[in-house]
């Protein structure tokens, strides 16, 4: 007897994606690549499902498409649909695809200028993701908020009435975002202090919307600007206000604890991405770890922050000798004019990142690293790949002025 061609093609399906998910880092990446050439994904997408957490520590860059463009804000919230429940303050990832596709619709040439604007340009293009969302993101609230059902809902495999109470609570989230950008601008993602105004602004606009948007406000909140946590203004909801946050940094916490979800913020990016993910991780864990927190909670902090150690220091070793250290032994290294600056760049981030790392760990562990390292560019069989004046620079970077002296000549009187 014949088998039916949809079981066919579900079992050959299953078959790809688990092959797929034991595949190596370049074969990730050509598949990656694949599916993102394609115009209508369809079942491909569900190719890429357990490949997700491997791609925030892989990185290729991915097209930036109108969709990603759209939802790439919310992104601490997307969740499997397999693992979302309407109870849940997280959106299922089946839902972006259509909820993006009826915006496009709606916008009509607006939304086609976008489009050109992003054509051949990758999801790492932060500038110009923030300058299209200024005025994207709230003109999509405007449309999903008064939006009737989109006609191809059913192809996201969720109930059509689901839709209506999703779409209002993304269209709350997506009205705040471009003003959460620009707080987070204000205060240079972390270093400065917030505004409690701003805050108490985006939380008040969002709370009149249904009560799961304010906890998912919260949890983009404190994911961008864990130090928000502590410039909460006085107001007469602030149960209502505590409650949301308390959720919120359940949700985070889950997050970090789960499918290496601290390790992956530490290896994701650049090093210097990885500096502000030590700083930002820290800090949330400083408000979940804070008077109120019950013990089970302190003893998941303590476990978090001893993965936060070992993941800073291998992402550590691993720049200084990956990027630093072995691009250095390439003979030509000189003749190349970008290399002495990225190579001057990459040693200020991982000073940086080290200052970061021995806030958790042991700062003696990083002064012998970058002591180590400086002495490797001190050596003489640097000279025919590194000036005198580049060499001085590269290790004043990574072990202080005097270090740097002692390399030079000294003259005499």
């Amino acid at each position: 007897m014949p088998t039916d061609p949809t079981v066919r093609h579900n079992r050959t399906l299953r078959t790809v994606t688990r092959e797929v998910a034991t595949a190596t880092d370049p074969t990730v990446r050509r598949i990656v690549a694949l599916v993102d050439s394609l115009t209508i994904r369809g079942a491909a997408d569900q190719v890429l499902a357990p490949l997700r957490r491997r791609l925030l520590a892989l990185r290729p860059p991915r097209p930036l498409r109108f969709a990603r463009l759209l939802f790439c804000p919310l992104d601490p919230l997307i969740v499997p649909a397999a693992r979302w429940r309407p109870d849940q303050a997280t959106i299922p990832r089946t839902a972006m695809a259509t909820m993006a596709s009826h915006v496009h619709l709606m916008m009509g040439q607006p939304a086609r200028a976008i489009e050109a604007q992003i054509g051949g340009q990758t999801d790492d293009a932060r500038e110009l993701i923030a300058s299209l969302g200024q005025s994207l993101w709230p003109t999509a609230a405007v449309i999903l908020a008064a939006a009737a059902i989109p006609a191809n809902w059913h192809t996201t495999g969720l109930p059509d009435a689901v839709y209506r109470p999703l779409a209002t609570i993304v269209s709350a989230l997506l009205r705040q975002t471009a003003a959460l950008d620009r707080l987070c601008a204000e205060t240079a993602n972390g270093l400065l202090p917030p505004n409690p105004e701003a805050i108490g602004t985006i939380l008040t606009e969002v709370s009149a919307s249904k009560p799961p948007a304010l906890t998912m406000m919260m949890t983009l909140l404190l994911s961008r600007l864990p130090e928000a946590a502590a410039w909460l203004p006085e107001r007469p909801d602030a149960t209502v206000m505590v409650a949301a946050m308390e959720q919120a940094a359940d949700t985070l916490l889950r997050q970090l604890l789960n499918n290496k979800g601290v390790e992956l913020r530490i290896v994701a990016g650049t090093t210097a991405d990885a500096s502000m993910a030590v700083k930002g991780t820290l800090a949330l864990l400083r408000h979940l770890n804070g008077a109120n927190a019950t013990p089970e909670r302190r003893e998941d902090v303590r476990l978090l922050l001893r993965r936060l150690d070992a993941s800073c220091s291998a992402r550590f070793t691993s720049a200084l000798h990956g990027e630093l250290l072995d691009p250095l032994q390439n003979s030509s290294v000189h003749t190349c004019p970008e290399a002495i600056p990225r190579l001057e760049s990459i040693a200020r981030n991982l000073r940086v990142l080290a200052t970061e790392a021995r806030t958790i760990g042991s700062g003696a562990t990083y002064d012998l690293l970058l002591n180590n390292a400086a002495e490797t560019i001190k050596d003489r069989a640097m000279r025919d790949r590194l000036s005198l004046v580049d060499q001085a620079r590269l290790v004043e970077i990574l072990a202080g002025p005097e270090a740097a002296l002692a390399l030079l000549p000294h003259r005499p009187g």
